[in-house]
Parts: C-alpha cells; sequence; structure tokens
C-alpha cells in the first residue's frame, strides 16, 4: 500500500497536466500570433498580459507607452488598454486597476515565449496548467491526512474529492484562464498544509503526531521551516486586495506552529507578510496616490460605496445559489461539503472552527465584491479559491463511510458536474454568456426554479430559503446513516 500511495501524487499530476492541456488545446497552440487567433480572449486576461508585456519589456508597471505602441498587439488584443485606473497623460503614467502579483508571477513565461517566438498567451496558459496540476497534488496530500485524520488509509476518499475539485467547475475552468484565483487557491492550500500542527501526516493533530494506519497516533519529525509557507502567505494580497483577510489567518496559524517548535519561528512566519504589506501600500501610494488596498478601484471612479456588493447579501447567496453563475448550478457535487463540516465539527471541534474561519476569510471578500459574479469571466469565479478547501470537507465526509445515500449522492452530483465541466470546455463560448450552458442544450430546462441575483427578481429571496434549507437539512441527514471504523 506505501508504495501505491507514494506513487499516486506523481499520478494525480500527470493526469490533472493531461486533462488541463487538451482543454487548452481547444482553444489555443502556441503557434497561434496576431488577432486573428485571440479566441475568447477577454475580461481581465488581456489586462494581465499587457501588464505582464511591461514588467518583461520595459521593467515596471507603467502601462503609458504599451498602450500607445498597442503593445497588446503580441498576444492579439493590439488595442488593449489595461483597464487603466491612473491616467496621467502630462506625466507619462498610466497603471492599471489590477493588482501586480499575477503579471509578476507569469512574467517568466511570457518572457520564454517572446524569446522563443511563440504565443504569449499560450505559454502563460501552459504555466497555468502547471499550477493547476501541482494544485491538485496539494489537495491529494491535504485531503490525504483528513482521510487519515477520520480514521481511513484508504487512498479512495482523497482521490474522489480531488477529482471532484479539480475536473469539475470553477477549478477545471480557471486551470486554462489567466486570473489570480487558481495560483491564490495553490498558496493558500500549500501554507495550511505547512501551517497545521502536523501536515506531513493528519492535520489539525497534536503537535508533532499525525494518525498511522491504525488510527493511533504516531511521532513525526519537526516540518519543514515556515519560511516558504510564509513567503507563499506574503504573496497573496499582490494576487488581490481579496485575499489580504485569508493571508492574515494564514499567519495567525503559522505564528501559532512556530511557537509550537522553536523561538525564531514566530518571526519567520510574521515577518514576510508585514514587509509584503508595506511594500504593497508603497506600491498603491506611488500608482494611486492611497495606501488603499483598493485604491486601483476606487480611482476608477467605482468609489468607497462602489466596491460593496448591491445588496449584503446578494453575493454571499448569489455565489452559492445564482441560476447563471452559482456554484450550486455549475457544481453540484459541492453541495455535499458542509456534511463534512458537520462532521468535522462533531468530532475535530478545532479543525472545523480554523477550516471554517479559514474558508470565510477566502469567501466573504469575494461575495462582497461590486462584481460578485466575476465579471465578464466564466462562473463561479469566485468559488475557485474557497474550491479545495470544500473539497477537503468532501473527503472527510467521504473517509467517515456515511453510507449508501450520501455514496449514491455524491455519485450522481460529481457526474452532473463533470458533465458541465467537459460541456463548458467542448463550447467554451457559452460561459460569457451570463447563464447556464444548460439552456442552451436543453432549452426546456426548468432553470427558473433556483434564484437569480443578477437580475434579482421577487422570488429571488424565497427561493434562496428554499434551497439553503434543502441544502442543509441534507447534509444533517445523509451524513446520520454511517458507518462507524473498525478503529473508533
Amino acid at each position: 500500500m506505501a508504495a501505491r500511495v507514494n506513487f499516486i501524487p506523481w499520478l494525480v499530476f500527470a493526469a490533472s497536466l493531461a486533462v488541463f492541456s487538451t482543454s487548452r488545446a481547444r482553444v489555443m497552440d502556441l503557434r497561434d500570433r496576431g488577432a486573428a487567433r485571440a479566441v475568447l480572449l477577454a475580461g481581465d486576461e488581456p489586462s494581465y498580459l499587457l501588464m505582464a508585456h511591461s514588467v518583461v519589456v520595459d521593467g515596471d508597471l507603467n502601462l503609458y507607452n504599451n498602450r500607445v505602441n498597442r503593445d497588446g498587439r503580441f498576444f492579439g488584443a493590439p488595442k488593449e488598454g489595461g483597464h487603466a485606473a491612473r491616467r496621467d497623460a502630462g506625466k507619462k503614467l498610466v497603471y492599471s486597476i489590477h493588482t501586480p502579483g499575477l503579471p509578476i508571477l507569469i512574467a517568466p513565461a511570457y518572457a520564454a515565449a517572446l524569446r522563443a517566438g511563440v504565443s504569449p498567451r499560450a505559454a502563460v496558459c501552459v504555466f497555468m496548467n502547471l499550477l493547476a496540476a501541482l494544485l491538485a497534488v496539494n489537495l491529494w496530500h491535504f485531503c490525504r491526512g483528513l482521510s487519515r485524520l477520520a480514521g481511513s488509509p484508504s487512498p479512495w476518499p482523497p482521490l474522489c474529492a480531488t477529482a471532484a475539485v479539480m475536473l469539475t467547475p470553477p477549478v477545471l475552468f480557471y486551470a486554462n484562464l489567466i486570473y489570480p484565483e487558481l495560483p491564490a487557491a495553490l498558496l493558500i492550500l500549500y501554507a495550511l498544509r505547512h501551517a497545521l500542527p502536523s501536515h506531513g501526516g493528519a492535520p489539525f493533530s497534536a503537535p508533532g503526531h499525525s494518525a498511522g494506519r491504525s488510527g493511533r497516533p504516531r511521532i513525526h519529525p519537526p516540518g519543514p521551516p515556515l519560511l516558504l509557507p510564509s513567503l507563499a502567505v506574503a504573496f497573496l494580497p499582490w494576487l488581490s486586495f481579496r485575499f489580504f483577510p485569508p493571508a492574515i489567518v494564514l499567519a495567525a496559524m503559522l505564528v501559532l506552529r512556530g511557537r509550537a517548535a522553536r523561538r525564531p519561528a514566530p518571526l519567520i512566519a510574521a515577518v514576510p507578510l508585514l514587509a509584503s504589506i508595506a511594500l504593497f501600500s508603497a506600491y498603491q501610494r506611488h500608482a494611486f496616490g492611497s495606501i488603499n488596498p483598493a485604491a486601483g478601484y476606487i480611482a476608477q471612479n467605482y468609489g468607497e460605496r462602489g466596491m460593496a456588493s448591491r445588496g449584503p447579501f446578494d453575493g454571499i447567496f448569489g455565489i452559492l445559489l445564482d441560476r447563471g453563475h452559482g456554484i450550486l448550478a455549475w457544481s453540484p457535487v459541492y453541495l455535499l461539503s458542509p456534511a463534512g463540516l458537520i462532521l468535522l465539527m462533531r468530532e475535530r471541534r478545532r479543525a472545523a472552527l480554523w477550516l471554517i474561519g479559514l474558508l470565510l476569510a477566502v469567501y466573504l471578500p469575494g461575495a462582497q465584491f461590486v462584481f460578485w459574479w466575476g465579471g465578464f469571466a466564466p462562473p463561479p469565479r469566485y468559488m475557485v479559491a474557497p474550491a479545495p478547501l470544500l473539497g477537503g470537507a468532501l473527503c472527510y465526509a467521504l473517509a467517515r463511510k456515511p453510507g449508501r445515500a450520501f455514496s449514491a449522492a455524491f455519485a450522481a452530483l460529481l457526474a452532473a458536474s463533470i458533465l458541465f465541466g467537459l460541456l463548458g470546455c467542448l463550447h467554451p463560448g457559452l460561459l460569457y454568456r451570463h447563464r447556464h450552458l444548460v439552456t442552451h442544450y436543453l432549452p426546456g430546462f426548468p432553470i427558473r426554479i433556483f434564484p437569480s441575483f443578477l437580475k434579482k427578481g421577487p422570488l429571488a429571496w424565497p427561493l434562496a430559503a428554499f434551497w439553503t434549507a434543502a441544502v442543509l437539512a441534507a447534509n444533517t441527514l445523509l451524513p446520520l446513516r454511517r458507518e462507524r471504523p473498525e478503529n473508533d
């Protein structure tokens, strides 16, 4: 079993990369150059590419000359302006509304493409494929730890949970898109694994311990240094101001783990994020004259109130339940994630509180954002970063052997989620229409049984209340009929 388990991460990486590469090949190729080949290059993607071009060619983030020279032609969008927020023609200063973390991250791939004479966009998407495959491996390790914490040494619950995240929307879509959510998901999960008391085995156990095959604790040697996960946390604010809260939560977790390890460890865990926030504030002040993390959006005439969603709960319920942009409609397998959280709260309260706290820190900033549906991008965009955490909850529920009803529901919902992901990859243009693709294949499908918060009508809140109650009831009742593991 040990040899098979050690081989599984490599299999997960190779299989994930093959799936993402096949999906990418339907839209773009490394040989694609020019505007005629810029298929489905929309939303924020051209802006991030123009910023990466400026970093590679000019060594700065000032887009003034890039707009004048129409440098968007290098990736098929010659008129791209970079979503400029600050325009000072007299001083020749133009800065994008977007934070510079993603352009800096993809700059090496962009530079390599320019030197090789291939499509920069395709090269960057290959890089995103690799990041997505690394996310799959990290998710496998995270789920394996949760599975062993639940008393199950079997690799099947982690594999099923990993497939439920990586082969379904939204992660499947964003593995081939140039957005910051997928790199953020990887950094958050990587840091979380190292912030846990024993990331090498079962998480949330006592420091230096993890669950063996029998479910009994066993001693592990001290974990690796906290520097790399601390640097991963420090980079999160640069990807988007929406990732400030999870960065703070993860830094706190790393500090707490460092206190249990050795004296200088808390400093190693805290200093990188503090230094990163100081540098990011300096950049914001230079570019927009304010240290506000959202200064770019405010400078583009959104204003302070314009940064919040239309209603205090519209985004919170919209990302979950909206008929065209919600996770309920696009990837219904996540509807069983609360079951894992409920079981975890009953059996491992501390574990559940940490996981739920981080989940809320990732989810709520996107849900309160003015464009909670993700703007002109495939849905549900702001579920990409929370998805691996929900996958961990799914794994815990599966590892507890919840019974035939739960297993059958999981299999049926996973099949539907994979089908929606497959259809979206086959016809990616349907993902930009602000409605579910099932209405294209089945015009008579009763999609109105789900609420709509983007175009909110009188039935939005009654339907939201119904579906919320139904999901909570199902997740509360289904796991009750479960088999207890032998080692309990």
